[in-house]
């Protein structure tokens, strides 16, 4: 599994759950990996069981290097930093996935018509203004030698939840995926391939212990799916490596859905 040797991948929201996942597909392709975690302990939070004292240790028992940073990247200069002292470390960025985000505001206030102001501030922050300050810190580095940037949306984009709630989250990752597909045709003279990937729901350790307080990862999303069933975080990693590969070379500007077909049926 050498298909990434040589080359070094950053990844946002890397300490736990599906960045996690991204972070161990990587290094077993061959890849040295740098995290970029606001918590750097975020697994232990949740109860996920790593392999090592710390997803970066767990890239080294791979034979991978590996480096972490805490960072808050809605903040500008953060990322900036972060990204700067990544190719300082590791010596170039040939990938980089931004992950971090997530639907971190209280669910009962997220509809269109009540969400505060400091949620939808929060909301684009982690999810949309913190990919963009990553992507504008990596791009001269990467336009160097070429490469691939994923981002991450949600499907959430393509459907509504029946009570409308999620409105800010969902509002901010639809502007991921707009700077996706335009970021993609400014990147590819220079041999930089910029997609995205669109979750469903994914039984993540994160998404296991809130599913019962925010009615979001239990049984019934998971009946109303297709395919019976939840995602994984490896269902994920599996698309990332067709997107970070030459399995995808002349593959740019798309978002591959990662639902089981959730996208496919009417809202809950």
């Amino acid at each position: 599994m050498d298909k990434l040797k040589g080359k070094v991948a950053v990844v946002t929201g890397g300490a736990g759950g599906i960045g996690r996942a991204y972070v161990i597909r990587l290094a077993l392709l061959g890849a040295d990996v740098a995290i970029v975690d606001i918590d750097l302990d975020v697994a232990s939070r949740y109860g996920e069981i790593l392999s090592a004292e710390s997803v970066m240790e767990e890239v080294r028992q791979l034979g991978g290097r590996s480096i972490g940073i805490q960072a808050d990247l809605s903040q500008q200069d953060a990322a900036r930093n972060a990204i700067r002292k990544i190719s300082e470390e590791l010596g170039q960025i040939d990938i980089l996935v931004n992950n971090a985000g997530g639907a971190i505001t209280p669910i009962d206030r997220s509809k269109a018509s009540n969400t505060p102001f400091e949620d939808t501030e929060k909301l684009f922050a982690v999810n949309f203004y913190s990919m963009v300050h990553c992507c504008q810190a990596a791009v001269p580095l990467m336009r160097q030698q070429g490469g691939a940037i994923v981002n991450v949306a949600t499907n959430g984009v393509d459907r509504t939840p029946a009570d409308g709630r999620l409105a800010m989250y969902n509002s901010a990752k639809a502007a991921v995926i707009r700077y996706t597909e335009t970021l993609a045709v400014e990147l590819g003279p220079d041999g930089v391939r910029v997609n995205c990937i669109s979750p469903g729901i994914i039984e993540s350790a994160r998404i296991k212990a809130q599913a019962a307080s925010r009615n979001l990862g239990t049984e019934m999303h998971a009946n109303a799916t297709p395919m019976r069933r939840l995602g994984t975080p490896e269902d994920c990693a599996g698309v990332l490596e067709f997107l970070v590969t030459d399995l995808s070379r002349y593959v740019t500007g798309e978002c591959i859905r990662v639902s089981g077909g959730a996208t496919l049926v009417s809202s809950i």
